[in-house]
C-alpha cells in the first residue's frame, strides 16, 4: 500500500498560549504602580481610578484563565499525539452524507469500519473540519487511514492518509 497524508492537525507549542498573559499583567501593573498612568487612563475613559483598577483586573482575570485553559488544551492534545494515545480506523469511507444549512454550514458525515464521524465548518477546531475539506475528498468507497481520538462524546479527527494501491 503507498500511502498519502491528506489531513494532519498542526499542534504548536503550548506555551504560546500563554503570551497574551504579559501585556495584560503589564498594563495592570503600570496602573497599580503609576497612579498618574491610572488618572490619565481614568480621564480617557470618563471614569473613577477604582473603576479603572478594577475593570482591568478583571479583564486581566480574564485572559489569565482563558489562557491556562488553553495551554492545558494544547499540552494534553500535544502529549496524546507524542504519546500515539490515539484510535485508527482503517477501511473504505460508508454512509456519507452532506448537509448544507440555509445560512451555509455543512455538516458531513460518514464512517469507517461502523466508527462513525461528523464534522462541519461552524466550529473552529484544531481537529479536523469541513473548512478542511473543500475538495470532495472523503466519498463512499474511498479508502483511507483515519487517526482520532474521543472528545465531548465525538471522534474528532488527527489525521487522514488515504490509502491507494500499489
Amino acid at each position: 500500500m503507498n500511502s498519502n497524508v491528506y489531513f494532519e492537525t498542526k499542534v504548536g507549542f503550548a506555551v504560546d498560549q500563554l503570551i497574551p498573559v504579559f501585556p495584560a499583567a503589564l498594563i495592570l501593573y503600570l496602573l497599580f504602580r503609576f497612579p498618574e498612568f491610572t488618572k490619565h487612563v481614568a480621564g480617557l475613559l470618563k471614569t473613577s481610578t477604582g473603576n479603572v483598577l478594577c475593570g482591568f483586573s478583571l479583564v486581566t482575570c480574564a485572559v489569565v484563565l482563558n489562557s491556562v485553559f488553553s495551554y492545558s488544551k494544547v499540552a494534553s492534545l500535544r502529549a496524546v499525539l507524542d504519546e500515539k494515545r490515539y484510535e485508527v480506523a482503517t477501511g473504505c469511507v460508508e454512509n456519507y452524507s452532506s448537509e448544507t444549512s440555509p445560512t451555509n454550514y455543512r455538516t458531513e458525515k460518514f464512517s469507517i469500519k461502523n466508527i462513525e464521524f461528523e464534522l462541519s465548518n461552524f466550529t473552529p477546531s484544531r481537529y479536523f473540519t469541513g473548512d478542511d475539506h473543500t475538495n470532495n475528498f472523503i466519498t463512499n468507497g474511498r479508502c483511507m487511514e483515519i487517526s482520532y481520538i474521543r472528545d465531548d462524546g465525538e471522534n474528532k479527527i488527527l489525521k487522514i492518509v488515504q490509502q491507494t494501491g500499489s
